[in-house]
């Protein structure tokens, strides 16, 4: 893997795969939804939506024969502090896919004629959370856990998406679609001299840097119930982490693998499968530059409830005492495992090395970001493990009224 940052301040991470015949690209615009408002919450979403609709020289259609042409699978999503676009093509189309994914990326029309059609389609997206409770559980933990102005789900709001007007869309692209804080990554079948010279020739006239604002303040967190007369209380947990680059990330990726990153985990194994309090329990660890959280997920009913937080919260706390050392070597061949099985994949590299130039400044190899692992001794996780004795996390359910007392636990 290497890194280059070209004179206008675009940076570059490449990695050249032996025998690929496809090649992956990875670019992140630094629009996303931290960049909205409360009164224009979802101009990120919509952004993102406005740019496949044609650019200041192809139309929607052109554009899209444009990419079917090049064999190109692309693809695009609203994250917290970028816009993710992605193509994965044959290596002969290397020029022609960096083309049309930056030609998208700067140069899109934002035709007034496509707005209100861009608009319906991302006010259905927002629709959607009323009939998945397990995503619009993930978005209110987010809201209620994370620091501002890092907890929006990228979705938007129905008031936001509805004052969203062509003028802000012109503003987000002017003033946050810079080189200076865009990241493209590069993986497959190419060299990295080959990139470096098709990027700098097709963004010579790119020019601007974004204006950074790191201020951010806590969320409300405490613990929730959504009224909601459904059939399950969908249950989620969050907890502070450390962030990305951070010294302990090694030490939290196996101990939250070994609470609820696997069915031999503590919690599936009581709450699951000696309790049967739900069908499925597990954990998550994820984190940016600025914080790292860990999210719990369950469903369960209404019966159980009130006994599943407490067992998920007396398990937490528990890891803390008696956390064994054939827990933590079953964690680290996950973890192992999972790293090999995403070296595989071209956009699994790509996506990796442009997110983690953003998060940390740097792109570790694959053989690297093992020996992290295997580098943690018992004793590191152990102590480590301490922190997780006087946890309070943040807790939301959505659920019948009743189905949980938060203040009797």
């Amino acid at each position: 893997m290497t890194t280059h940052t070209l004179p206008n301040g675009l940076q570059l991470a490449t990695e050249h795969v032996s025998g690929a015949g496809s090649v992956s690209l990875h670019l992140l615009l630094p629009a996303g939804s931290m960049c909205d408002t409360d009164e224009t919450d979802g101009c990120a979403a919509l952004f993102l939506e406005m740019l496949f609709r044609g650019t200041k020289t192809m139309n929607t259609k052109a554009l899209t024969h444009a990419f079917d042409a090049a064999g190109m699978q692309r693809s695009g999503s609203v994250g917290t502090h970028y816009i993710r676009l992605s193509a994965t093509t044959t290596t002969n189309h290397l020029r022609t896919a960096m083309g049309l994914l930056l030609d998208v990326a700067t140069a899109p029309s934002f035709p007034d004629s496509e707005l209100n059609a861009a608009r319906e389609g991302c006010l259905q997206g927002l629709a959607h959370l009323a009939d998945d409770p397990q995503q619009e559980i993930s978005f209110s933990l987010r809201s209620q856990h994370l620091n501002r102005p890092f907890h929006r789900s990228g979705l938007g709001t129905t008031e936001g998406l509805n004052d969203v007007t062509i003028g802000d869309l012109h503003e987000r692209l002017a003033s946050r679609c810079v080189p200076q804080g865009t990241i493209m990554a590069i993986a497959g079948g190419v060299e990295t001299t080959e990139c470096v010279e098709i990027l700098t020739s097709l963004t010579t006239n790119w020019t601007g840097a974004i204006a950074r604002d790191s201020s951010q303040s806590p969320g409300p967190r405490g613990r929730i119930l959504i009224e909601r007369p459904t059939s399950q209380v969908h249950l989620a947990m969050a907890w502070d982490a450390p962030p990305a680059g951070h010294d302990d990330v090694a030490r939290e990726r196996l101990l939250s693998v070994s609470l609820g990153g696997t069915t031999s985990g503590r919690l599936f194994t009581e709450a699951r499968q000696r309790r049967s309090l739900c069908y499925s329990i597990g954990t998550r660890y994820a984190r940016t530059a600025e914080q790292g959280w860990v999210t719990l997920h369950a469903s369960t009913t209404p019966e159980n409830a009130q006994e599943l937080v407490q067992t998920s919260l007396a398990e937490i706390t528990r890891v803390a005492s008696d956390l064994g050392s054939d827990e933590i070597e079953r964690a680290s061949r996950t973890i192992i495992s999972s790293l090999t099985m995403q070296g595989e994949s071209t956009a699994a590299r790509a996506a990796y090395m442009a997110t983690s130039l953003a998060q940390t400044g740097e792109c570790l190899s694959l053989q690297q970001r093992t020996e992290q692992i295997e580098r943690v001794s018992t004793e590191d996780v152990v102590e480590y493990a301490k922190r997780y004795a006087e946890l309070e996390p943040t807790i939301v359910a959505i659920g019948p009224a009743g189905s949980l007392v938060f203040e009797n636990l």
